[in-house]
């Protein structure tokens, strides 16, 4: 935990190096649309059995600027579904089993890498860190009903920090527009719950509509 928060920091630190120093005549600004969907499950101290992937919807709106021929930064802001279900051997509750909803507004920052294939399409790697800031947290625990984490032992849901990395492949329109297809992986790297260990761990299917500035 100590050396991925180490890392992230460090990429950070060297990301930020990168954009104070971009050479104007390359820089490129360009805003867009993502839409897509999240396949989730938990994992931790708490989880014995991590049960069923859990499906939700991820959507939202980014920036980014290009600082070289093939090296762009972009931030993100989305709404973002995650959680998962399983059983549990702690006795918390007495529960065997759990059924986890959490809904977050999630920030991702990101470093992209784009090589070109031909005229048209590119291939994208990316990676950085995000904030994902919990909005519902919703469970439920040994077969009852669905309620507030904050009224379970669970506890509430917490700021979620995370690495996302993936890629893709995009395609540029006869307009100039862009259409990216890619995936994405998200490691939590803290608790979701306050109460328990268990932390999101997140498969992001994307559609990304990108407009020059």
């Amino acid at each position: 935990m100590r050396l991925l928060a180490r890392t992230a920091r460090v990429a950070l630190v060297s990301v930020f190096c990168l954009a104070a120093q971009p050479d104007a005549s390359d820089a490129q600004d360009r805003a867009g649309l993502t839409v897509g969907a999240t396949a989730s499950d938990v994992t931790g101290d708490y989880v014995t059995v991590s049960g069923d992937t859990k499906w939700g919807f991820y959507g939202g709106l980014f920036g980014e600027t290009q600082v070289g021929d093939v090296l762009a930064l972009s931030l993100g802001v989305n709404y973002t579904q995650k959680g998962g279900r399983g059983l549990t051997g702690t006795g918390l509750l007495e529960a065997e089993s759990f059924d986890l909803n959490l809904n977050y507004i999630e920030l991702p920052f990101l470093v992209e890498l784009m090589l070109p294939l031909g005229s048209t399409w590119d291939l994208m790697a990316y990676g950085g860190i995000a904030a994902a800031f919990n909005v519902t947290c919703n469970a439920s625990l040994g077969g009852s009903s669905n309620r507030s984490c904050g009224d379970t032992a669970l506890g509430g849901g917490t700021t979620e920090w995370g690495l996302p990395v993936g890629g893709g492949l995009s395609y540029t329109l006869g307009n100039g527009e862009i259409v990216v297809f890619e995936a994405r992986y998200t490691w939590g790297l803290n608790d979701a719950v306050s109460n328990v260990n268990v932390r999101n761990r997140t498969w992001q299917f994307l559609i990304r509509l990108v407009k020059p500035a």
